[in-house]
């Protein structure tokens, strides 16, 4: 199949971003703020109990149970899909049948519990935000009014930002992690790093298009560009990260020769070479 059935569908990291935007600005009418009259710590108390309403527990679980459940669904298309035409067609749809039983149940499960405490957490990350913010501002001799004002004008902006970020990163590793418990139920070790080849992809990232991985030995491609090393992690791993893995399920469906990873390098290869250290 080509290379971009295996990306994430772009709605579903959509749908997330707008399900926490709309929680963003359900959770500033619940607090209820009146700038005029705010106590910046006060505003501080507000968002930390915030967190443990029954409203909040309740949608971050929704919103994390539905991002992963459109991805489980998605990757599992694709999955058949790279069924139909593959030799290993059987095998793969054999083990699509029933496996919320099994692995990847338990990954679908360890996702949304993931997500949902990310989505609770938000408010003492802005709380402790807002904190550092309010101890550097009384400093320099704010009023506290004026902080509580500056902080419902900036702080309704970052959250919207962190959003944003959490919805991209999140959706792009949930896809990575059900494309990677599905392989690895099947025997497939490698992978295909694929980005979405378009101005916006990272230098490090852009270097890794095309090339052999394995799920289990993950690259480091910073390291690997000659950038400053951030840890190995597999395509889709990292924050703002719109890369994919694409599976190879049949050593005959790649074709050679070949970038391959082994060894911490990067290693141009032929079919009989990448034979010899997949066995």
């Amino acid at each position: 199949m080509k290379p971009e059935g295996w990306q994430a569908q772009r709605r579903i990291e959509s749908d997330y971003d707008r399900a926490m935007r709309r929680l963003i600005q359900r959770s500033w009418q619940i607090i209820g703020v009146d700038p005029d009259l705010m106590n910046p710590w006060d505003l501080i108390r507000r968002i930390e109990r915030l967190a443990h309403t029954g409203g909040f527990e309740h949608f971050a679980m929704s919103a994390a149970k539905k991002m992963v459940t459109q991805t489980f669904f998605d990757t599992a298309k694709t999955w058949r899909q790279a069924a139909k035409g593959g030799s290993k067609g059987r095998l793969i749809f054999e083990a699509l049948r029933n496996e919320m039983q099994g692995p990847v149940g338990n990954a679908v499960y360890a996702l949304i519990d993931r997500n949902a405490g990310i989505i609770r957490s938000m408010p003492f990350v802005f709380a402790h935000q807002a904190t550092h913010y309010i101890q550097e501002e009384t400093l320099k001799g704010k009023r506290h009014e004026q902080i509580a004002r500056e902080l419902l004008d900036n702080f309704s902006k970052m959250t919207e930002t962190k959003a944003a970020l959490i919805a991209r990163t999140e959706a792009s590793k949930a896809h990575t992690a059900l494309i990677h418990v599905r392989a690895e139920r099947l025997g497939l070790a490698w992978y295909i790093w694929r980005t979405s080849q378009d101005a916006r992809v990272r230098n490090s990232h852009e270097h890794m298009e095309g090339v052999l991985c394995r799920f289990d030995t993950p690259p480091s491609p910073e390291l690997l560009a000659g950038e400053k090393n951030v840890g190995a992690y597999n395509a889709g791993e990292i924050y703002n990260c719109r890369c994919y893995p694409e599976p190879m399920i049949d050593i005959s469906d790649v074709s050679w020769p070949r970038r391959v990873h082994y060894g911490g390098k990067i290693v141009r290869m032929n079919k009989e070479q990448f034979r010899r250290i997949a066995a």
